[in-house]
């Protein structure tokens, strides 16, 4: 008995069906399941000059400032603080400008956050605080002594003359943290 081969460009109601799926595949693949109406933006350029004492003021919403660092490494920057909100460590890095910020911080800040995160070794850019940068992951039933370490930053924002870096499980939540404590800057509406 002879084979017979069956070709979707013989049958035009198989080529519909087939490119119907893939239309609903390509579809699919480029919608957020997380059902965030807006994307947080990375950079925000502005005026606003940010100061230690902007964060400090904090204390009554819950901000914590509980470390200053030496920034005499870090090109450009004024000043550097870790503070803790909502049981979440934050890092705050000052320039003199927005300009300062994107063009000698971000090179730093790309270094020590998400998945690539340089945290360990000879090859961390800055290494005042490094040891606040990390934190110890162990596999189920892993040893105490066996620590893998990662980011403890996955994001951060540059807003004005700072770059806030910001915890999270995965990207979108620290994006969101970060939104969220910088929100806590902002004049209350009258």
């Amino acid at each position: 008995m002879p084979t017979q081969v069956f070709r979707a460009g013989n049958n035009p109601t198989v080529f519909i069906v087939i490119a119907a799926l893939f239309a609903v595949v390509a579809a699919a693949c480029g919608t957020d399941s997380g059902g965030s109406a807006a994307a947080v933006a990375k950079v925000v350029a502005n005026d606003r000059i940010y100061t230690v004492e902007d964060f400090e003021a904090l204390r009554p919403s819950g901000v914590k400032t509980v470390k200053d660092y030496d920034v005499e490494d870090l090109p450009a920057a004024v000043g550097a603080l870790q503070a803790v909100y909502n049981q979440l460590a934050y890092e705050i890095r000052f320039y003199a400008s927005h300009d300062d910020a994107i063009t000698q911080g971000a090179s730093y800040a790309d270094s020590i956050t998400g998945e690539d995160a340089v945290v360990t070794g000879d090859e961390v850019l800055w290494e005042e605080g490094e040891r606040d940068r990390r934190k110890c992951s162990r596999a189920a039933a892993t040893p105490h002594s066996s620590c893998s370490y990662s980011a403890r930053y996955l994001e951060y924002v540059i807003r004005g003359n700072i770059i806030l870096f910001c915890e999270g499980n995965e990207s979108k939540e620290a994006f969101s943290n970060c939104e969220e404590f910088m929100a806590l800057t902002e004049p209350s509406p009258a």
